[in-house]
């Protein structure tokens, strides 16, 4: 998870300014109102223009709860072209069908609406399902993983070519992808080293000096702009 200290902050809240001007802003696929990195840069938002909307959420119409109960993979109450634009953090690595979802988020948005959406690149798994022995297919089935927030799967990782071509696909006519780090940051984070290092003085900074983040290289994730025209 990103922090204030992270050097791909900056660009993280200009991607969120730009999601937050476009309105109604549509937070997809999310366990509550302003959790995880949103809600560090909450004060961008006009509260009364962001929804969350979570699968199967227990905290439905809760305060800080989700606002809607929301399939990403299937979005029929939303109608075509009535969003501003979409946040979509963490989540399509756990859908079973991502290009689904992403020409879902294609359908609901108006016409140069955006989506700003993170996936994960270089890092372990994060699911909360069950299913870790084998077989995990008998007899030409697979064994399921539930999508609630309780027991969700993870299904998938992305390169920036093929989030990209995701995208691409759904029809969105600009795709623009940023690694949030580089070899070293990336490999400090699966180790779970790199929050107690940036709390060291000036290690942050340094850190940052030395971490390169480059297309195409080791990164924890990247984040997706996708205009629609």
């Amino acid at each position: 998870m990103l922090d204030v200290r992270h050097p791909f902050f900056p660009t993280f809240m200009r991607l969120m300014s730009e999601a937050a001007s476009k309105s109604p802003v549509y937070d997809l696929g999310t366990s509550g109102r302003f959790v995880k990195e949103v809600g560090l840069v909450r004060h961008l938002f006009d509260e009364q223009e962001y929804r969350a909307g979570g699968f199967h959420p227990d905290n439905l119409g809760k305060p800080g709860g989700c606002d809607f109960d929301c399939d990403i993979e299937n979005m029929h109450d939303v109608p075509d072209g009535s969003v501003g634009s979409v946040i979509c953090m963490e989540v399509l690595e756990h859908t079973q069908h991502p290009r689904q979802a992403v020409s879902e988020i294609h359908r609901v948005l108006e016409a140069h609406g955006i989506a700003i959406v993170s996936v994960p690149f270089y890092i372990s798994y994060h699911g909360k399902s069950e299913v870790r022995d084998n077989p995990l297919v008998f007899n030409e089935r697979i064994r399921p993983s539930g999508s609630r927030h309780s027991d969700y799967g993870d299904f998938w990782r992305f390169t920036h070519e093929g989030i990209a071509l995701l995208f691409a696909e759904a029809g969105f006519s600009r795709v623009d992808v940023h690694p949030v780090d580089g070899w070293l940051l990336s490999r400090l984070q699966v180790l779970g080293l790199y929050h107690g290092l940036s709390k060291l003085p000036g290690m942050a900074a340094l850190l940052s000096k030395l971490d390169r983040p480059r297309l195409g290289r080791a990164t924890t994730m990247h984040f997706v702009r996708a205009e629609k025209s």
